[in-house]
């Protein structure tokens, strides 16, 4: 996984990227003669990633992992340190033990000028990033998730899993279970509203409705008010389509449907008002009694 970010201006600007070893800062030569650098902020070693303990803390708050699911590494929050790999590391003196450097320079000095602004700029990429964070102390969100879901197997384990998986499916000789008993496969009906874009247009909600208490009515006259009560002549009979489509700014087929029920309505009205059809001559309803 890479990412790059950049700093400062445009003409001498700083290159961050995230690389398998760590974070990667390439530093700009500067106008008064000093040489631009490559500065290497190691991520964090496998010691330091079991010492933080992260999938178990994650298997222990359940709603935690499923917004890890939904929103990725922000979710986390004060579970991922506060301060950098290479940090932590320099504090550590893991150096001392025969551990990479916590940064190196491509300048091969050991203590060279190119450290300290390397370092500042990955801290501050390191406190806007949430994501960066995670990746750093050697985690994606899907792998984290994963590894809390193991240890949740690991508290309870059972004794023969694929036997117990086969008897909670059925086995492939079970009958297929089915709501209604009849009808598409859901697979296929899946298919079928995916073909036609359908799972990809959802229909209005709460959030969709534009209307408020307070608010003035804005097409025609107030409710009970004297001329609200008075019919207008004016137009075709039935409901009004304007409110409708203000009510639902985001469906743009309210005011239509609207429509095709008033003028269908309007149809069963007159088909009852002229009354049933005449019965055949030949009828058994139809015979004159004597």
């Amino acid at each position: 996984m890479k990412r790059r970010q950049e700093s400062r201006g445009e003409a001498d600007k700083a290159r961050v990227e995230l690389v398998p070893e760590g974070l990667r800062v390439e530093l700009p030569g500067g106008s008064d003669g000093k040489e631009g650098a490559r500065v290497l902020l190691r991520a964090c070693s496998t010691a330091m990633r079991e010492r933080l303990e992260l999938p178990l803390q994650v298997s222990r708050q359940p709603l935690l992992l499923a917004r890890l699911l939904e929103e990725g590494a922000g979710a986390l929050g004060d579970l991922l340190p506060a301060s950098p790999p290479w940090r932590m590391a320099a504090e550590e003196d893991s150096a001392a033990a025969g551990a990479p450097l916590a940064a190196a320079c491509s300048c091969g000095e050991a203590a060279c000028g190119h450290l300290p602004e390397a370092m500042a700029i990955g801290e501050a990429a390191w406190a806007t990033d949430a994501g960066l964070r995670l990746a750093l102390v050697g985690w994606a969100p899907e792998a984290l998730a994963d590894a809390a879901l193991a240890c949740w197997a690991a508290a309870q384990p059972l004794p023969e899993p694929e036997a117990a998986l086969r008897a909670y499916a059925g086995g492939p000789g079970a009958p297929q279970r089915s709501a209604r008993g009849e009808g598409p496969h859901l697979a296929e009906w899946l298919a079928d509203m995916a073909g036609q874009g359908h799972l990809h247009l959802p229909g209005p909600r709460f959030h969709d409705v534009a209307a408020g208490l307070q608010e003035e009515f804005r097409h025609g006259t107030p409710p009970g008010s004297a001329s609200a009560a008075q019919p207008r002549l004016d137009r075709e009979p039935g409901p009004e389509a304007a409110p409708w489509a203000a009510l639902l700014p985001g469906v743009s087929g309210a005011a239509k449907g609207l429509e095709l029920v008033a003028a269908r309505v309007r149809e069963r009205a007159a088909e009852l008002a002229a009354g049933p059809p005449p019965r055949a001559a030949g009828s058994p309803n139809g015979k004159i009694r004597r």
